[in-house]
């Protein structure tokens, strides 16, 4: 039996969709907070299981004949760490025989991520708990970008800090189906630590040159000061752990954190992941 935690988020979800097409229902569980929440997965056939990583009896209670957890991380700014330290104490107690862990790509200790930190402290966690693991360091999600382009077609430009830095950007549906694939069969993956990233890095400058191709009109990147960035969020209501998170995600692409690329994802999906560009051809080409 295998829970995913996080199973009506986006990566929990799509992580479960693919599953779905390797296993059996009744072979999967989903952590959700409520049942209003569960009720698409019920209908798929998928037993739920109701509770949070604060709630350490809903944890244990969710853990109970499972052999593989999903640890999709915890979305929150807050106690992030110790969420994850509570589903890891619970596997334990379990009987949990693997773990797979979404992680971020080239956790370190010296990372300008905010929430860094807390995935290098889980790793930790996980490689000491006695239990099998495959920890999944996940690159930036391409979903995530537009967001971050905004309203460019107007402008004619693309506001960010990122420098000059090269960055690894890859699909969250082709990272799912990696998390799927390695669930399906742990063994395979046992005690690996996988850097999950799309075959090439961009520039904000090629992502500029990118997108002048695809909407046919000049686009350029304006690199702006990381203060300017967070005092931006916070001029248009953003929470200001939210905007210093967001913020610390700008600067550690800066300093490259997210220039990294190989070829484990295309080797566990059995295909090319999703390339940028293409990504951004099927969100402005229309």
């Amino acid at each position: 039996m295998i829970l995913v935690t996080g199973a009506n988020g986006n990566l929990g979800a799509a992580t479960i969709n693919f599953l779905l097409k390797k296993i059996p229902a009744e072979n999967i569980r989903a952590l959700v907070r409520s049942e209003e929440k569960g009720i698409t997965l019920k209908e798929k056939g998928i037993e739920i299981a109701l509770g949070d990583y604060f709630n350490s009896q809903s944890l244990a209670s969710a853990m109970k004949g499972i052999d593989t957890l999903m640890l999709v991380s915890a979305s929150s700014v807050k106690d992030r760490y110790q969420q994850h330290a509570n589903a890891i104490n619970a596997a334990k107690e379990a009987g949990v025989r693997h773990i797979v862990y979404s992680s971020i790509l080239k956790a370190s200790p010296n990372t300008k991520f905010a929430a860094g930190l807390d995935h290098v402290n889980t790793e930790a966690d996980i490689e000491n708990s006695g239990i099998d693991y495959t920890i999944m360091r996940n690159t930036y999600y391409s979903d995530f970008l537009p967001m971050i382009l905004g309203d460019f077609r107007d402008s004619g430009q693309v506001f960010y800090s990122a420098g000059d830095a090269k960055i690894n950007f890859a699909l969250r549906a082709d990272m799912a189906e990696a998390n799927a694939n390695v669930l399906a069969d742990p063994s395979a993956h046992r005690n690996k630590v996988y850097n999950i990233t799309s075959s090439a890095t961009y520039s904000f400058n090629d992502i500029a040159g990118m997108l002048t191709s695809i909407v046919k009109k000049p686009i350029t990147y304006i690199d702006i000061p990381l203060n300017d960035l967070n005092n931006g969020m916070l001029q248009h209501g953003i929470p200001v752990e939210v905007a210093e998170m967001l913020t610390s995600i700008a600067a550690s692409m800066r300093d490259g954190e997210f220039d990294y690329a190989d070829n484990t994802l295309s080797t566990l999906i059995e295909h090319k992941p999703l390339d940028l560009k293409d990504f951004l051809a099927s969100i402005y080409s229309l």
